[in-house]
């Protein structure tokens, strides 16, 4: 038969569509947050990258501004007349302490210069961009634009400060070349995203450094970039910093910084993201097409279980229908329910396994049975009665034609009732039998009830003595989080006594700073004192080796008490998440410690109930012994109608003048009783 509308194809349908529509909107979901996700990390690396390239640009220029005022101030330039030898040996001091000079030079008002490089004949330091911008600064310190070393290829600045002597008159310029190998150090380490690049460069637009993978944003040092658009946008921008997106151009957005005599700036292109969303996407669309391909199973499978159990229903319907009553039995247990599961034939059959308790499959065969149960009951009634019918009323009509023959049928009928009473007897006496074999079982269940009374009432001790530990846990673990935090303040207390230390190692590094100073003048004045300062200055060379160990030591005392304070705050983050995660754990406690009452008080209603089950048992002993008795009475009167059976059949001659009044009728009752049986044939009852 086909099966035109079918609920396993509504149910297919229905967890098909479903899972569909919760695969889409957690692939959206998931694509929209990934792609959130991985635009704030861009976003973040790239103002990392820029402020990073921004500060370690600045505190070059801060130091260098630094020294060159420091030089500037010492007595070498003090005089009218300064001594070139003098100079030229400070100079040499200066730049043998500062790794990040590439040449130091001095070029006097007439056209001197003072350098450690060999120059050009006829070089003239005021005619240089450095010397005419440190005059016009008038002691500030003046920086070129970076420029390309035509020998070395790398990028420079110079920085220059005005010198004066006592009177303040200007007796030359001071003037460093700095390269910028450790901003390239700086930005070979920085990473942004796929394809993203920074940049330093300068205000007239000329690369300083730049690190990258951005294939057009990636440029080469001493390149201009002037007329590029990203360019002009940052130079256009009013404010310091911040982020810009630029139409026309291959980048998603621009960080960029102003702040200092640099900018620097970061970009990433725009599809720098379209790879891990495109691998998103791609493992989102397989996993939703194999959560399609397992629901299309599974639905395919309930269909057909749910068509298997179905049938079994009506099949028994269909055979009702045509008269023939079987009750629904449940399949025999194999004890392999793995192959249960692989065979939905099978599962049907133990879902349809007739169970009042059961689920709703097992409720449905459960009452069908029952209904089988009471129709069979009425139909075997029936068939029964109208057997009898038939019987007496042929036994009638034969009584009515044949007096003495019908006479003997009914001593007969009489005697088998006698039987039938004496049958009833003894099926009385075999029930007060199992009445007392049910006594005894329900005694048996009153001594389980009491064990099972005391099992819940040790049960209840031990739930009781477990809440009380429960309760000592919960304090013992406020106890050690409260100290917890008392180690977390003495770790803060930790931290600002290393603040003050660092106070005092800047007050030592200063002391260092001055005492360098001072051994510098010491060795220019024995310089000027010639052979009578030769002991002198060897004294000041010490003092300044002594100066420079003691910077050396200061700069790692600042290191290891930076260390110190970085390990302290990270030590005060994890104990602040500690704390956190203690005052969750008290949380779970403390909802563990209501667990632990609600079950006891669960235990305590259980003890209730196992005291009520066993007062209902008494009740039901007793009810037991007067069902007994009456039992055995309707024993006894039994055997009495047996014997008064007996007395009537010896009466039984008597019916025989009654039997023929009743001829007539009883031809027409055979008539009725014949016709009732065809009928009755028909039904097919199997328990």
């Amino acid at each position: 038969m086909k099966i035109k509308k079918s609920l396993g194809r509504f149910v297919w349908n229905l967890l098909v569509w479903f899972i569909v529509a919760n695969a889409l909107l957690i692939m959206l979901f998931s694509y929209l947050s990934t792609k959130a996700m991985l635009t704030t990390r861009n976003e973040t690396s790239q103002k990392g990258a820029v402020n990073t390239l921004v500060e370690s640009n600045n505190n070059l220029h801060s130091s260098i501004n630094q020294e060159l005022e420091k030089i500037a101030s010492t007595s070498v330039f003090s005089k009218s007349n300064y001594n070139s030898k003098d100079v030229r040996y400070a100079l040499k001091m200066a730049k043998k302490g500062n790794v990040t000079m590439e040449q130091i030079e001095f070029g006097s008002t007439n056209g001197e210069t003072i350098t450690f490089v060999k120059l050009p004949s006829g070089f003239d330091p005021r005619e240089r961009p450095w010397y005419k911008g440190a005059i016009k600064k008038n002691g500030d310190v003046f920086w070129t634009s970076p420029y390309e070393d035509a020998g070395t290829g790398k990028m420079l600045t110079t920085a220059a400060i005005a010198v004066k002597d006592k009177q303040g008159q200007i007796i030359g310029v001071l003037g460093i070349d700095l390269s910028y190998a450790g901003v390239q150090k700086t930005i070979s380490g920085l990473n942004i995203g796929r394809t993203g690049s920074v940049t330093l460069v300068s205000k007239s637009g000329t690369i300083i450094a730049s690190q990258g993978k951005s294939k057009k944003y990636t440029f080469k040092s001493g390149k201009s970039i002037s007329k590029n658009v990203v360019f002009k946008a940052i130079k256009a921008a009013k404010q310091k910093q911040g982020t810009l997106k630029v139409k026309n151009s291959d980048t998603s957005q621009i960080l960029y910084n102003k702040k200092g005599g640099e900018w620097s700036f970061s970009v990433v292109d725009k599809n720098d993201l379209q790879t891990e969303l495109h691998t998103l996407l791609i493992i989102s669309i397989i996993t939703m097409l194999v959560f399609i391909l397992i629901v299309s199973f599974f639905a395919l499978y309930v269909s057909k279980f749910i068509r298997e159990t179905v049938a079994i229903y009506t099949q028994h319907f269909e055979a009702s229908s045509k008269g023939k009553f079987t009750k629904i039995n449940g399949p025999e247990e194999n004890g392999k329910p793995f192959s249960v599961v692989l065979n939905p034939k099978e599962l049907g059959r133990r879902f349809s396994n007739p169970d009042e308790n059961g689920h709703e499959f097992n409720k449905i065969s459960f009452h069908y049975n029952k209904m089988i149960d009471a129709v069979g009951r009425v139909i075997d009634s029936v068939q029964k009665e109208s057997g009898t019918v038939a019987d007496k009323s042929e036994s009638l009509l034969s009584l009515s034609q044949q007096t003495s023959k019908a006479t003997e049928e009914v001593a007969q009928a009489i005697t088998g009732v006698a039987e039938v009473t004496t049958s009833q007897a003894q099926e009385t006496s075999d029930s007060v039998s199992q009445l007392k074999n049910l006594t005894t079982i329900i005694g048996d269940l009153g001594i389980k009830i009491n064990r099972m009374m005391k099992h819940s009432q040790n049960s209840g001790k031990m739930n009781q003595e477990n809440l009380e530990l429960s309760n000592h846990v919960a304090d013992n673990w406020k106890d050690e989080l409260a100290k917890t935090r008392e180690l977390g303040e003495g770790i803060r207390d930790l931290n600002k006594q290393v603040q003050n230390v660092n106070k005092i190692v800047s007050v030592i590094s200063g002391i260092t700073q001055q005492t360098n100073l001072l051994a510098l003048n010491a060795s220019i004045e024995a310089a000027s004192a010639g052979e009578a300062g030769k002991g002198f200055a060897v004294v000041a060379t010490e003092i300044r080796k002594l100066s420079d160990q003691s910077k050396m030591s200061t700069k790692e005392i600042i290191d290891i008490l930076g260390k110190i304070r970085n390990n302290a705050d990270d030590i005060a983050n994890k104990m602040n998440v500690s704390i956190e995660g203690g005052e969750k754990q008290t949380k779970l406690i403390d909802q563990a410690i209501t667990s632990s009452r609600n079950v006891f008080d669960i235990n305590q209603e259980l003890i209730l109930g196992i005291k009520e089950i066993e007062q209902a048992s008494q009740k039901i002993e007793k009810i037991q012994t007067k069902v007994q008795t009456s039992l055995e009475n309707i024993a006894a009167s039994t055997e009495e109608n047996s014997a008064g059976t007996e007395e009537v059949s010896a009466n039984s001659e008597e019916v025989q003048a009654s039997m023929e009044e009743f001829t007539n009728y009883v031809a027409q009752l055979q008539a009725s009783s014949a016709s009732l049986k065809k009928v009755i044939e028909k039904f097919d009852f199997k328990k």
